[in-house]
């Protein structure tokens, strides 16, 4: 390590640098000749600009500011994380700042690039499972009648932390019955309390029924993404209904007028089940199993009555964040932790939130009570709230759907694509580059792009302009085109379109 770094990250082939404290021109004039992609200086005063791929942001700036150059500047190396030194020379009057920047710094290098590794790794499967979705997407969304449902009553958002073990048996003494939504990993364990969960929240794409609940064990309704792992919606037939998220493929569907959900799919089970909580407007929401922090050293993730507690995560980092009763915790989830704290602090400022928790990582706005007060608890939840009932049994039943006319106008779009790619598919036949160009013209329509969401991204990065694939990349993405296209054309039909357009479909080329 140089004299003049306290400390600098090894990253095998980076080609980006960040540089944290006070640098000497000729310093950054160097770094930028072993790092070619770019510079990023983060100081409290510019150094001479030396190199154009250099560039300079004030420590002063705003954190959230702070956060979008530092992202900005990991778009321009996909594929590799950017080393980070530290200069000796950090002024007395910003180490604190300095420091937290350089936390926030890897989180975000650690975030970003596990996100693009999940793509990478997951883009076909989660768009396979968009796919096999689609038609209940379509026809089986949640309604808006939902909203306010649960008025003067509670709603009870079961986690399946390592306190669920504790928590679990007292709720169940409750007098009051609160409307309650389950997050998947935790069918197992209200099973075995004799709980039945009104909704049952799901929406990873890896995660099967046959992992988190007992084999005919399918309670309440499920609350489903288009990114679910299609076991749920099998198991569960018609006891399903859709809400939106972050993907891509629907904001194509929306460009078409096919609206998404107001509450919508947002990072994991237990945040969407508390954000699904608060659309229903009860007086108060009960978390239970919310721990947001790991276990152990950092690794344990599942309470043991989910019957999930010998899978355990092993990252590698840990964040330490705030605890309930310990100064910090550790967590491998920082960017779930984030967001749940953050959802809570604004749910709260509307209605009464608790976190029934022994343990695990603080959350703002929140009413923190331990077990050992459950009694107390108890007495006032059952004074002051109803029990939940319904004052429509049908309203639970109710479904957003497209009518006839709008379902052939979105089925007859996406024959008209499928149709497209199917014409613009390389040849398993054609040379590797000329497989390249192909690909990357096909999926430089933003159409075709936005349709095939998470595939999309996950292929782009390797046949972007100036990049040659390997023939047996070639021949992979053009296997699981083809397998996405399939399975899209099958949607079509399992969408059940009026026959007239059945027949089109199977006997004429869409336009």
């Amino acid at each position: 390590m140089s004299d003049e770094w306290i400390s600098e990250t090894e990253v095998a082939n980076a080609s980006l640098v960040i540089l944290v404290g006070l640098v000497k021109p000729e310093t950054i004039s160097e770094e930028a000749l072993h790092f070619p992609k770019g510079v990023l200086h983060l100081g409290s005063e510019s150094s001479e600009k030396t190199s154009s791929s250099a560039r300079f942001v004030n420590i002063d700036a705003p954190e959230n500011w702070l956060r979008e150059q530092i992202n900005d500047f990991l778009l321009l190396d996909y594929d590799t994380a950017p080393a980070v030194k530290v200069s000796k020379i950090l002024e007395e009057e910003y180490k604190a700042k300095y420091s937290r920047v350089i936390g926030f710094i890897l989180q975000e290098i650690d975030t970003t690039l596990r996100a693009r590794r999940t793509r990478d790794e997951t883009g076909f499967f989660k768009q396979l499972q968009i796919h096999e979705n689609l038609p209940f997407y379509l026809k089986q969304r949640i309604p808006d009648e939902w909203g306010q449902l649960c008025r003067e009553s509670m709603v009870l958002v079961v986690g399946a932390g390592p306190s669920l073990d504790k928590t679990l048996p007292l709720i169940s003494t409750l007098a009051i019955k609160p409307f309650i939504i389950a997050t998947d990993s935790s069918l197992k364990a209200l099973k075995e309390a004799s709980i039945l969960p009104d909704f049952v929240v799901s929406i990873d794409s890896e995660k099967t029924f046959d992992s988190c609940s007992y084999p005919g064990f399918t309670p309440g309704c499920a609350i489903l993404s288009s990114q679910s792992n299609s076991t749920w919606s099998r198991m569960y037939k018609d006891k399903k209904a859709y809400i939106s998220g972050r993907v891509v493929t629907e904001d194509f569907l929306g460009e078409k007028g096919i609206g998404k959900t107001s509450v919508q799919a947002i990072n994991n089970a237990g945040l969407t089940a508390i954000q699904l909580a608060n659309s229903m407007g009860p007086s108060a929401i009960l978390l239970i199993g919310m721990d947001l922090s790991g276990g152990g050293n950092g690794e344990v993730r599942y309470a043991k009555n989910t019957g999930r507690d010998h899978i355990q995560i092993h990252a590698e980092a840990y964040h330490k964040i705030p605890g309930n009763f310990t100064n910090e915790v550790l967590t491998p989830f920082f960017s779930d932790w984030l967001e749940t704290s953050q959802l809570c602090s604004k749910i709260s400022q509307k209605r009464l939130v608790i976190n029934f928790n022994d343990r695990g990582a603080q959350l703002d706005g929140v009413t923190l009570i331990h077990p050992d007060a459950f009694p107390e608890m108890r007495s006032a939840l059952e004074e002051s709230l109803k029990s939940f009932s319904p004052k429509d049994e049908t309203v639970l039943q109710q479904r957003r759907s497209l009518n006839r006319h709008g379902l052939t106008q979105i089925l007859n779009n996406l024959t008209i694509k499928c149709d497209l790619i199917w014409k613009s598919l390389p040849s398993e036949k054609d040379e590797t580059k000329v497989v390249s160009e192909k690909l990357l013209k096909l999926f430089s329509d933003r159409e075709i792009s936005c349709l095939l969401g998470d595939f999309s991204f996950s292929i782009m990065p390797k046949i972007a302009k100036g990049k040659t694939i390997s023939q047996e990349q070639g021949l992979l993405i053009i296997k699981q085109l083809k397998q996405l296209i399939w399975k899209l054309e099958d949607a079509i039909l399992r969408a059940e379109p009026e026959d007239d357009f059945i027949y089109r479909f199977l006997t004429e080329e869409f336009h």
